[in-house]
């Protein structure tokens, strides 16, 4: 029987969790948290089922205009949970469930209350980053040129969020959100050369080899640490394929504050090299790694320029997030004298 994804938690009773989980359960309460986390608008809700005894359900946006905007994102979540997570630095997944027809989503998910998360605007420590490549680079040699990579999707990813359209309202948007901030002539530049570009651009980082399963959104909200310092990656809306310095690249400069990363990226790009290499992978060189690194910082442009153009960016916490998020950016692109020429095709 194919039970019906639920579009609220009132939606989730006991016979349809009992049905889900394959076992009879009681519900003792259901909470929503997390609420002013997070851009994309789903909910996460703990549902207690016994003395001691919770899982997380993740449904995807209650307003219908907001679940058909990432309906493919939640889609390509259940997917990762369903197919790809075995093995790999995620929560265990109890059930996952999408509706082509609403849009729907619902993921019942191990409850990681009990693990430490970060904060955005403070950034991860050094120690904190190296437990994330490491995750990174195991999750990545572990699909490193799969055959099941196939079915994933590369840089069609772009297609759902074109960047030439939020590149257009972009200044509007960052002027409204951050009156303060004066973008420097280099990067109106850079954007606007790979708004124009995007698809060749990506094409070369997500369709193009060695390609291996990708998180598409490692950052510090989507990060936390068990207590023996593991990462556990969360939040696999973006999952898809490319390669793996994306996700190292996206990590490193969302996630720590631009001192660290100035001081420490050398060591961290060769550290991931390096467990990459104790993995299994072969034939990848360090200097093709570095090289892969700068060049996709790209796809934290893409992101922060989407994100600040068409997501909710309303609250203190999330223009705080946004403010962060561009310094760090700014200051990379910058370090890394990125120019229109290093992305022309």
């Amino acid at each position: 029987m194919t039970l019906p994804v639920p579009l609220g938690p009132k939606q989730i009773t006991a016979d349809w969790l009992s049905a889900a989980l394959g076992r009879p359960v009681r519900i003792f309460g259901i909470k929503r948290i997390g609420q002013d986390q997070g851009f994309t608008g789903g909910g996460l809700f703990r549902i207690v089922i016994g003395q001691g005894d919770s899982l997380i359900a993740k449904l995807s946006p209650a307003d219908p205009n907001a679940r058909a905007t990432f309906a493919g994102a939640n889609a390509r979540e259940v997917a990762f949970y369903t197919q790809f997570a075995r093995g790999l630095p995620a929560p265990e997944c109890a059930y996952g469930a999408c509706d082509a027809r609403t849009g729907a989503s619902i993921l019942l998910l191990q409850d990681l209350s009990g693990l430490r998360a970060g904060v955005f605007v403070d950034g991860f420590s050094t120690g904190d980053a190296r437990s994330v490549l490491s995750a990174l680079a195991r999750m990545h040699a572990a699909w490193w040129n799969a055959p099941e990579l196939a079915s994933l999707t590369g840089a069609e990813v772009i297609d759902e969020f074109p960047l030439a359209d939020a590149w257009a309202s972009y200044p509007g948007a960052l002027a409204k959100l951050l009156p303060d901030i004066d973008l420097p002539h280099w990067f109106l530049a850079l954007g606007r050369h790979v708004s124009a570009h995007q698809a060749d651009i990506f094409g070369g980082l997500l369709n193009h080899g060695p390609l291996t399963l990708l998180h598409r959104d490692c950052q510090i909200d989507n990060v936390m640490f068990d207590a023996g310092g593991a990462a556990v990656i969360l939040d696999w809306q973006f999952m898809g394929k490319g390669r793996g310095t994306y996700d190292v690249a996206y990590f490193l400069i969302s996630s720590l504050p631009v001192a660290s990363r100035r001081g420490t990226e050398r060591q961290l790009v060769g550290f991931y090299h390096a467990e990459l290499l104790r993995h299994g992978v072969t034939g990848y060189t360090a200097g093709q790694c570095w090289d892969d690194y700068r060049r996709a910082a790209i796809s934290k442009l893409c992101v922060s320029i989407v994100a600040t153009s068409m997501l909710d960016n309303s609250g203190p916490a999330k223009q705080a997030w946004r403010r962060a998020d561009l310094n760090r950016l700014l200051a990379f692109c910058e370090d890394h004298a990125l120019t229109p020429m290093e992305f022309t095709v």
